[in-house]
């Protein structure tokens, strides 16, 4: 992954070397830091520890570094409806170091990773109601929305699924499948 330099302002000056790293072993030392900064970003926990475990050896685990310290996270797993499409679960960033365009950087960091690695595709859910959300993944992003899951998490909320074409040439996106 490229790394990139970030100056922090209002911190004496400080620069942090800012690094996107695909873990590719499995690392118990990691997966306290998942679910730690899983539960600094979500008002749910999204992972025990046994999930976090289970991502970071079947899934596709991306880690945002501040030299070398982790300060963000992002899991995605293989669609198994689409094997070419993976499934973004997660991405969280330590509060203290948002607000600085390094999520932005982080996701394109994470989608370049995919795609090196031959996802063509790769979708995402967002609660109905976070137009916000669903419009900056479509305008900063490119996301497209291609359906509706109605209470998805058992939430009584609905989610919006959004795709990204990562290898236009490759794949047509395709229509939501019929889930009934």
């Amino acid at each position: 992954m490229v790394a990139l330099e970030y100056s922090l302002s209002g911190k004496n000056g400080l620069t942090y070397r800012i690094e996107t790293r695909e873990i590719k072993e499995h690392d118990p030392a990691l997966i306290k830091t998942v679910v730690d900064i899983d539960l600094m970003t979500w008002s749910e926990q999204t992972f025990s520890r046994y999930t976090a475990a289970l991502m970071l050896r079947q899934g596709r685990t991306f880690v945002l570094l501040a030299d070398n310290v982790p300060i963000g996270t992002c899991q995605c797993i293989r669609s198994w409806e689409r094997p070419s499409e993976a499934v973004l679960f997660s991405i969280s960033i330590r509060p203290g170091w948002r607000g600085r365009g390094l999520g932005t950087r982080f996701m394109e960091d994470v989608f370049d990773g995919l795609r090196r690695g031959g996802i063509r595709t790769v979708v995402l859910s967002v609660t109905a109601h976070n137009a916000q959300g669903i419009r900056k993944y479509e305008e900063l992003f490119g996301f497209s929305v291609v359906g509706v899951l109605p209470d998805e998490y058992a939430k009584k909320e609905d989610e919006v699924l959004l795709r990204k074409v990562l290898q236009p040439d490759l794949i047509p996106v395709q229509a939501l499948p019929d889930r009934s």
